[in-house]
């Protein structure tokens, strides 16, 4: 199955950092893979992609935290 990358566009319509996108991602993923350790066929590249969709449609939604590291002048 030939799997289509979100643009850069759609990916900012999801939270206004890419950065906070691949973070959410990748402990998506983590959390798919902890579930399917005992898959013969579990690959971290189809635990990214399936996290990636499930961010993109909505399954999974971005909880942004305020960033605890900035200080105000």
């Amino acid at each position: 199955m030939l799997v289509i990358p979100p643009s850069t566009k759609d990916i900012m319509n999801i939270a206004s950092s890419k950065y906070a996108v691949v973070v959410a991602v990748a402990k998506r993923a983590r959390v798919l893979s902890e579930q399917n350790k005992n898959d013969e066929n579990n690959r971290l590249s189809t635990m990214v992609t399936e996290a990636l969709d499930e961010i993109t449609k909505g399954k999974v939604t971005l909880k942004l935290m305020p960033d605890a590291t900035s200080k105000e002048a």
